[in-house]
């Protein structure tokens, strides 16, 4: 594994669908400063790729999947990043008051779904977090969300759900990751807070 400069804070956010990931995402570059942000949302093959797995009994690729994502170029595409070139698909480098720095450092956030189900992502996060929703609560913001291609009756139950309690087993038998209620409001807090006992102050 290509080796990460000490100069770097890497942020993992993941976890449930419509759970608060890019949100905290686009709030923590709206906080921090210089910083990078990667989606995993970006890196999903084509429609018509044979990457994709079809569902079982339904008429829709599984997009809920690993094997949906290139994840191999997001990879790269982070790591080109810490090492000089940068690939990321928002950043903001401007130091102005009010913002969180830590002396010396860059922040990077890798957000998406299951971006530390990806274990050479999730190996050099400093700092992870993973979102987690009831069935209920997933299910009723599920609702109002659109997507291309959109969800066909069946699909959340048959494939969103049933894939993200396998994914979410597997981080949590890891206790470096934070789990994080999506519906408390006080994600942005939390990681604010760590970030300080690493250093962060904010700018004068």
């Amino acid at each position: 594994m290509p080796r990460v400069g000490d100069d770097w804070i890497i942020i993992g956010v993941s976890g449930v669908t419509c759970g608060g990931k890019t949100t905290l995402a686009n709030k923590l570059k709206d906080s921090l400063v210089p910083i990078y942000v990667f989606h995993q949302d970006k890196y999903f093959y084509p429609d018509d790729s044979p990457h994709h797995i079809r569902c079982v009994d339904l008429d829709h690729n599984n997009y809920d999947i690993l094997s949906s994502l290139d994840m191999d170029l997001m990879y790269k595409d982070i790591m080109d990043t810490i090492q000089g070139t940068d690939k990321s698909h928002t950043s903001n480098v401007e130091r102005v008051p009010g913002k969180y720095e830590v002396k010396n450092k860059k922040f990077l956030i890798i957000e998406g779904f299951t971006v530390m189900n990806f274990k050479p992502i999730l190996e050099i996060c400093n700092l992870r977090y993973y979102f987690v929703l009831s069935y209920e609560d997933c299910a009723a913001r599920r609702c109002y969300r659109l997507y291309d291609p959109p969800d066909i009756e069946g699909y959340f139950d048959r494939c969103v759900w049933p894939e993200h309690l396998k994914y979410r087993a597997e981080i949590e038998k890891d206790k470096r990751v934070t789990i994080l209620d999506g519906m408390q409001p006080n994600a942005l807090e939390i990681v604010l807070a760590d970030i300080v006992s690493k250093g962060g102050e904010i700018i004068k």
